[in-house]
């Protein structure tokens, strides 16, 4: 006997029987109708063992009524499961890696393995026992309220349970699939579970009660088929979210002390809370972060989508909310019970408008039953949204959802433990992963970008392989499904632009501009705690400005990327709308978009054809209007509620990257942090921004980029001919002769030489002085003597306070 072929009987019959050949009988060493255990993939089960001679030398087929699967889905075991698995033989242990499930039929489809030393099938000691705790299972909720209002069903459900198990060797943990019996059908009885066995005699792991007349049985809960099937499912894929650990502690605390401790609530005097709005951005984990905590709890979940409430005709959508109320209502007299309504703001959109004569009623509808709970009663209602600011204001009173709880944007420790849960699936190339440089890239990203991203880099990996080969995961293919995986905030929003990267040695020069760029710039975002400790507020804005050609966004740009910040990008052309109101509101949505993806930079290029001085004439235009919107929202003034609302310290609990929400303890004004939102302005005209956007607390920083001196323009030139082959050309000389050329010009500079190269010999590489010369005289400088002259007094007017700042 080489191989054993292990396979489920058709369960027809509710019993506890295996059948097995004549050798395998022997081999065992039991008596007819001895319990044995047959180890499988994921269960135990327990069954009495009787030979068959009519079976082949190595097959067993086995009943799996009983079994220790607490926590699978019970849908798996239907009646009549008709699988075949392979075995390592009679005195095997399940190696799970040689389990093949496959129809009986398709008896070509099994493959023999050797027999090895290991127990699959053993023996089991048996000894009567004296008293057994168990739960019951009904199909049927309508019996569980009847065992809760009439203790007197509750003995006859012990009745019943002695009647089903009589004769039966079940152990702790196992559970009872009673389906088949006619008998529980008629009782109404879908599973038992053993919680506990107690008995005279001494027990171990090979132990096995049977349940004789004289057992006693206590039950000590009942519960729905419904009910019982969330929990074993939620169970079996039960998946902590990663990252939001401080928000699922925060959310245990608001659903565990309403549900769990009323008897302090009514101590106290005080009302328990009835609800929770739990609002964040798309893909941060509202959804899951409920399914989890409620898991763990074990709290049945009711789960509502808005849109499928809706019905066609007149009354039925009122209908169906009620139904739902009913259904929660019932499940809570078996326990907690938690109704979470997803995308809230689509079944209670603020009422008021015209044409949503629909959406208003059932808002009235859900508001008249959420207030009809009991103080008393086990449901508590959760609803998750990424628009607060659409709800309807009656439904975030006290009384209704009074609790709120802010889901940001995982910070880069978040989005690490976020990586490390998603990967754990992955093969990966240890050496070759780098998670916590993935973290750091990866601002903005949420929890469903980071997972699109795994299973990107898994793509890519797998294209790359051949078939037949192993496939491994490294760096290189994150760092490409980085390139393709855009995070889902910056996904059509204004403002945001593909960033090509520009690196601080591709620069040449400005040595000095650099410096302070990186102070004012990359200082307060890599280096918060720094700024803490010596008790300073970075900067809320940079001015950078100076002659046209120097490079102003080229170093914008390279901050952005040195500190793997969200890049916003906003002009005049974005703007200027033709309809009253419109730039206003695109100005906000932007500052709204930039603290969500904190810590960003925000670029507001040609800041002077954005917003100009204010006229005295009294005449307010578009200018003036984006000006004083501007203002409001460098100042953290004027957010839409709900974007950013809730409590103070609420939201600095949550460690999220979207800046908290804080109040003034003396005026109660609402005001918000814009610590992780910068934003830099660059302008060739500071002689035309008002004053007001000028001043300390605004524009902190103002640097003047002065154009290229002659060390400069050296490293720009060198910069710009590293890629060609110079011939008679020296960079120092033709530094000296680029008085008043600008980064710019220089740029188009090597260029042209390159292309009379090129006029001259398609197939050349050399550039030779002959072609500069050429170049000299078709690219002449942009600036000029009046032009500096003009600039340095701009920088002189900033040292005597007419325009503040100070010559770089």
């Amino acid at each position: 006997m080489e191989t054993v072929e292990l396979s489920v009987l058709s369960t027809l019959e509710f019993h506890q029987k295996c059948k097995m050949s004549l050798d395998i009988f022997r081999t065992l060493g039991v008596n007819i109708g001895s319990f044995v255990e047959i180890k499988t993939n994921n269960k135990t089960c327990i069954c009495s063992a009787w030979p068959d001679q009519e079976y082949a030398s190595n097959t067993i087929t086995f009943n799996k009524s009983v079994n220790s699967c607490g926590f699978t889905n019970s849908k798996s075991h239907c009646i009549g499961e008709n699988v075949k698995m392979m075995l390592k033989g009679a005195d095997n242990l399940l190696n799970e890696s040689c389990i093949e499930k496959v129809p009986l039929k398709n008896e070509s489809c099994i493959e023999k393995v050797p027999l090895k030393d290991e127990n699959v099938i053993k023996a089991l000691n048996t000894t009567n026992a004296l008293e057994i705790f168990v739960d019951v299972v009904f199909l049927n909720p309508g019996k569980v309220r009847e065992c809760k209002k009439n203790r007197g069903f509750l003995e006859h459900i012990v009745t019943y349970c002695r009647n089903l198990l009589f004769r039966f060797c079940v152990r702790d943990s196992f559970i009872i699939k009673c389906q088949a019996s006619r008998l529980a059908q008629s009782y109404g009885i879908s599973d038992i579970i053993i919680n506990h066995v107690t008995s005279d005699n001494k027990s171990n792991d090979d132990t096995g009660f049977v349940i004789s007349k004289l057992t006693k049985v206590t039950v000590e809960t009942v519960h729905s088929k419904e009910w019982f099937d969330q929990m074993v499912e939620t169970k079996q894929t039960l998946n902590k979210p990663g990252g939001l650990d401080n928000v699922i502690n925060m959310l245990l605390d608001l659903i565990k002390l309403p549900l769990q401790q009323k008897d302090k609530f009514r101590q106290l005097g005080a009302h328990p809370p009835r609800g929770i709005l739990l609002y964040g951005p798309p893909g941060c984990g509202k959804t899951s972060l409920v399914k989890y905590v409620c898991a763990v709890n074990g709290i049945f979940l009711v789960t509502i989508n808005g849109p499928e409430i809706f019905g066609p005709r007149p009354g039925e959508t009122e209908a169906n909310i009620r139904a739902v109320f009913e259904k929660v209502t019932v499940m809570s007299e078996e326990g907690p019970c938690v109704l979470f309504v997803d995308e809230i703001d689509s079944l209670c959109p603020g009422r008021g408008g015209a044409g949503n004569v629909n959406e208003a009623r059932a808002t009235a509808q859900f508001l008249t039953l959420l207030d009809g709970l009991s103080q008393d009663s086990n449901i508590l209602v959760i609803g998750a949204t990424n628009r607060p600011a659409v709800l309807d204001t009656a439904l975030r009173r006290p009384g209704r959802l009074d609790r709120e709880v802010v889901i940001n944007p995982p910070n880069q420790q978040q989005r690490l433990e976020i990586l490390r849960s998603q990967i754990k699936g992955i093969p990966l190339c240890n050496d070759n992963v780098n998670l916590d440089e993935l973290a750091e890239v990866t601002n903005g990203y949420v929890g469903a970008d980071l997972a699109s991203l795994c299973h990107e880099a898994a793509y890519v990996a797998m294209s790359e392989t051949a078939a037949g080969h192993n496939t491994m995961v490294n760096q290189s293919h994150f760092n490409i499904a980085v390139k393709k995986i855009r995070p889902s905030l910056q996904r059509g929003a204004e403002g945001v632009v593909d960033l090509r990267p520009v690196y601080w040695d591709e620069i040449g020069g400005l040595d000095t501009v650099k410096k302070q760029i990186k102070q004012a710039v990359e200082w307060p975002l890599q280096y918060p705690e720094a700024f803490e400790r010596m008790g300073l507020k970075p900067p809320r804005g940079v001015l950078l400005y100076g002659p046209p050609g120097c490079c102003k966004t080229t170093l914008v740009r390279a901050a952005a990327t040195s500190c793997h910040s969200t890049f916003l990008s906003i002009s005049g052309a974005q703007l200027y709308s033709p309809y009253v109101g419109d730039s206003e509101k695109l100005i906000s949505e932007v500052f709204q978009k930039a603290r969500v993806c904190a810590p960003s930079i925000l670029f507001l290029d040609e800041l002077d054809s954005i917003v100009g001085k204010r006229s005295e004439s009294g005449h307010r235009g578009v200018q003036e209007r984006i000006l004083s919107t501007l203002l409001n929202e460098m100042d953290g003034i004027g957010v839409r509620l709900g974007e950013g609302a809730g409590s103070s310290s609420q939201q600095k609990t949550l460690e999220g990257q979207s800046p908290p929400v804080e109040a003034d303890v003396k005026t109660g004004d609402k005001t918000v942090d814009n610590r992780s939102v910068l934003v830099v302005a660059a302008t060739n005209r500071p002689d035309l921004i008002d004053d007001a956007l000028m001043r300390p607390g605004r524009m902190d920083r103002i640097i003047y980029v002065q154009h290229p001196d002659i060390q400069a323009r050296r490293d720009i030139l060198q910069l710009y001919t590293k890629n060609m082959v110079l011939q008679n050309c020296d960079l120092d000389v033709l530094a000296e002769r680029t008085d008043m050329y600008t980064g710019a010009d220089l740029e188009s500079l090597c260029r042209e030489a390159a292309l009379f190269a090129l006029t001259e010999n398609i197939e050349t590489c050399t550039v030779c002085a002959e072609h500069f010369e050429k170049a000299l005289r078709s690219v002449p400088a942009s600036l000029n003597i009046q032009l500096i002259e003009k600039y340095s007094s701009a920088a002189d007017s900033m040292k005597t306070g007419k325009i503040r700042g100070g010559k770089s």
